[in-house]
């Protein structure tokens, strides 16, 4: 089923950058405050190695619109970027063109004049500070020769990745991208992101030719606010590009030899194979367990980043009790999550002895048997959820008809946020507004939490209040929402559209998108119907805990202009108070996962919700939901998943004819 986009490239205008110089401290700061809380050493998240690179050619020394030289708004903005940094990170600078004065011939001195100022290794701000203020832009341009030099900058192994900044094209010799595809020919893990100064229509086509060979994005930055928010948001996203967490484990090629799973979250990593690899889950008798694997695979521009997941699970004896496979086609190059989830419940009765419902062992392969070549890090998540005392007493599962658009109102300015780039580091939010910036081929995650007996909406204005967005007659959008369950299955996605409805065209300044989740109820899973909201997609809403969103742009397509940031403003509702809670006949202590990091900071929005958020991973009064707080980087036209995702909420299908998943059973997902 593909999703709705509206044809828009959006680009901030001129006007546009008062409000940009205004939020950049805001922006950068806060760079610095969204970190995962000190996870134990077994579930932290693995940083990469990031060397920022800057041109420091004599051309830097024009003026830039804001009132500075080029070179004077780049060191501002790398200043402010070294002060935002996580503690943890692993850093490094490089800069070319800054000692040798050639007289504009590019001479062979001048062509090897590149050099790593600050080697990359933890961070280190003095010596970054000093080292930025130090250097000149007088020299050439040499870009191929200093790409080849950082490759020894970041090390043998690892995830290594380059941001470039650059006003101009090479001028020396070798071609930069013949010179990066023979870099990353050889599979290094290695990624390269380019930022275009100020540049002409030559060098930006030379910088974006680098990023796709490099396996990054082209970013232009047509001032010195924007370079910084581009630099701040780069950095980030490099250190922590798709942040997992939780307890190392490898899967199996053998379901003899497969590790034992208990409730818990755990990290493992996949390459494309024609075979599963398993894992065995330990269940309670009578339990309902849940089992999603999370990866976000690069993408990949020669395939429309195609990418598959598959999950089933049997008894020892070889009986079927659930399957899912997940299909990210993602031509736009949003670098999205792909999740496959399943469920088995327990028994329906006493005496019901469905072998799937009573097994206390279960087996789970997992195959990825299509993507990208590379190996990919991927997030499992298992939770148990015991079985409930009385269920005929708590509320009855919503009919779909009974479930209605919810959006969130706004209120005040808006307190600026930086979304995670997964589950595991996504931030919380509670009702109020806040404000983000989102880069082309981004993917940006957010998590409200809820009870039962309430739910949730997410409204998103593109670009914020005070902003426009020029767009063509021929481009998209780009942008996307997606929610989540606590148990990573996932409910629905809308594409942007102009707040007023109608079809977008040239001189539309606003598009809106909002997401919203049913009411919570235990007995959601055994929802039925054919009319209005997807029953299919109502039975996943069974579960209280975090609740997420995640905000996706595309990459610009080849050819556009412009691939700037772009602000948005956020708002976030919660209807609804506490209700219909479970009793569950067996104790907390053994239902509860493994404990895993903490996710970003909670930031208090304005004005403050009336229940505040926290940066703990439980659930309130149900433990066993734990695992599910945690968990974690585009459409040019249409996007097909296999799974159920729905187009825009405000006009849902009139059936439950939602693509695979409809008229699957509770205890399997979606084929």
């Amino acid at each position: 089923m593909s999703h709705s986009h509206a044809s828009a490239r959006p680009r901030p205008s001129r006007a546009s950058r008062p409000a940009r110089l205004a939020v950049l401290a805001a922006t950068l700061t806060l760079l610095s405050t969204v970190v995962a809380a000190a996870p134990s050493p077994a579930d932290e998240p693995s940083t990469g190695r990031l060397l920022l690179m800057l041109d420091a050619s004599g051309s830097m020394q024009e003026a830039d619109p804001s009132g500075l030289t080029k070179i004077e708004a780049a060191k501002k903005a790398l200043t402010s970027v070294v002060a935002a940094l996580p503690a943890d990170s692993e850093v490094g600078l490089r800069v070319y063109g800054a000692t040798v004065d050639s007289g504009g011939k590019p001479t062979k001195a001048a062509c090897a004049d590149t050099q790593n100022v600050v080697p990359v290794g933890p961070l280190d701000r003095p010596a970054l500070t000093a080292a930025i203020r130090r250097f000149h832009a007088v020299g050439e341009t040499p870009i191929a020769y200093s790409l080849q030099q950082a490759l020894a900058d970041l090390g043998p192994s690892g995830q290594r990745t380059i941001v470039l900044v650059s006003d101009g094209e090479e001028s020396c010799v070798p071609d930069p991208c013949p010179t990066v595809r023979k870099l990353v020919a050889g599979g290094i893990d290695l990624r390269i992101d380019t930022v275009g100064f100020g540049v002409d229509a030559a060098a930006r086509a030379q910088l974006r030719c680098i990023a796709e060979a490099g396996r990054g994005t082209y970013y232009d930055a047509e001032d010195a606010a924007a370079l910084a928010t581009s630099l701040g948001k780069l950095s980030q996203r490099a250190l922590r590009p798709f942040t997992i967490s939780g307890t190392p484990v490898v899967a199996a090629t053998t379901p003899e030899t497969a590790p034992r799973l208990t409730p818990g979250q755990y990290t493992d990593s996949f390459a494309v194979a024609t075979a599963p690899r398993y894992y065995q889950v330990q269940r309670t008798p009578g339990s309902t367990l849940r089992f999603s694997v999370t990866a976000r695979p690069p993408a990949d521009p020669a395939s429309y980043s195609s990418e598959r997941l598959a999950i089933d699970v049997t008894t020892p004896e070889g009986r079927v009790c659930a399957h899912d496979s997940a299909l990210r086609f993602d031509p736009g190059r949003r670098t999205e999550a792909v999740v496959a989830h399943v469920r088995v419940d327990g028994p329906e009765e006493a005496g019901d002895d469905d072998p799937c419902r009573t097994a206390t062992t279960l087996r789970v392969a997992v195959e990825r048997p299509k993507g990208t070549d590379r190996e990919v890090p991927v997030e499992v998540l298992v939770i148990e959820e015991p079985p409930v005392r009385d269920p005929g007493s708590l509320p009855p599962a919503l009919e779909p008809t009974e479930v209605s658009p919810l959006v969130a109102p706004a209120s005040g300015a808006g307190t600026r946020v930086v979304g995670g780039g997964g589950f595991s580091d996504a931030v919380t939010l509670a009702p109020g507004t806040y404000r983000d910036t989102v880069l082309p081929a981004e993917q940006v995650f957010y998590r409200v939490r809820l009870d039962f007996g309430q739910r949730a909406a997410l409204t998103v204005d593109v670009p914020e209040p005070g902003e426009t967005l020029e767009l063509g007659s021929t481009s998209y959008t780009g942008f996307a929402l997606d929610v989540f369950a606590p148990d990573r299955a996932p409910l629905s996605r809308v594409g942007g559209e102009p707040p007023t409805g109608g079809s977008l065209g040239p001189g539309t300044s606003a598009l809106q998108l909002t997401e919203y989740t049913p009411q919570v109820r235990w007995a959601n899973r055994e929802a039925s119907g054919s009319r209005g909201y997807s029953y299919v997609t109502l039975r996943k809403a069974s579960l209280a805990g975090y609740y997420y969103f995640a905000l996706g742009r595309t990459a610009e397509p080849p050819g556009q202009d412009s691939a700037a940031p772009v602000d948005v403003r956020l708002r976030v509702t919660v209807q609804g108070e506490p209700a219909g809670v479970p009793q569950y006949l067996s104790g907390d202590a053994t239902a509860s996962p493994t404990p895993v990091a903490s996710p970003s900071v909670a930031v208090s929005p304005t004005p403050v919700a009336s229940r505040a958020p926290d940066s703990s991973d439980g659930t309130g009064p149900w433990p066993w939901a734990v695992g599910a707080a945690a968990a974690v980087l585009l459409a040019a036209g249409g996007v097909l998943y296999a799974r159920r995702r729905g187009r825009d909420p405000r006009a849902r299908p009139a059936d439950a004819a939602t693509g695979p998943t409809a008229g699957q059973p509770p205890g399997g997902s979606h084929a």
